[in-house]
């Protein structure tokens, strides 16, 4: 009798650690927010926009970022999206400054970046959807949806 109430102990102490462990979110996801946009020169068809990005850690800990994949719209019409395969490490508590390339079709998103350069003095409304590879405590990837504001700069060099 008593091994099957050292049984029972020994399953009800193992299920409320697996209770305990998938309440327990080991991180934050990370908050991002557009800082800038510049145009850089147009290559044939193509037209590259500068996008700064600001990327705030939560945490009390590093996080440490792999691949980034991101689609952006501005004044609620799409813009291609992009990718970054750079390691990023975010600081305990702080923030990290990044630009990434925008690529934009100018035969199809020649409306967009009309409305983008008709607006150069205001801000505009942006959607940023950015998913990043976590590699901290096997993670994967997280996404992160951001609406707001935010202004045009002039061409990059």
């Amino acid at each position: 009798m008593s091994k099957n109430i050292y049984r029972l102990l020994l399953v009800f102490t193992a299920v409320l650690a697996l209770a305990a462990c998938a309440a327990f979110n080991p991180i934050e996801k990370p908050q991002v927010a557009i800082t800038n946009i510049k145009m850089a020169p147009a290559n044939g068809f193509q037209q590259k926009l500068l996008v700064g990005l600001q990327l705030d850690n939560p945490n009390s800990f590093a996080l440490n970022l792999g691949r980034l994949r991101y689609t952006l719209e501005l004044q609620g019409q799409s813009l291609a999206g992009g990718s970054l395969n750079e390691a990023i490490s975010l600081p305990a508590n702080g923030q990290t400054q990044i630009v990434v390339p925008v690529e934009v079709n100018l035969l199809s998103g020649l409306g967009v970046l009309s409305k983008i350069l008709g607006n150069m003095q205001s801000d505009l409304d942006y959607k940023l959807s950015l998913t990043a590879a976590v590699s901290n405590f096997g993670l994967g990837d997280i996404t992160i949806n951001k609406v707001g504001k935010v202004g045009i700069g002039s061409s990059a060099p």
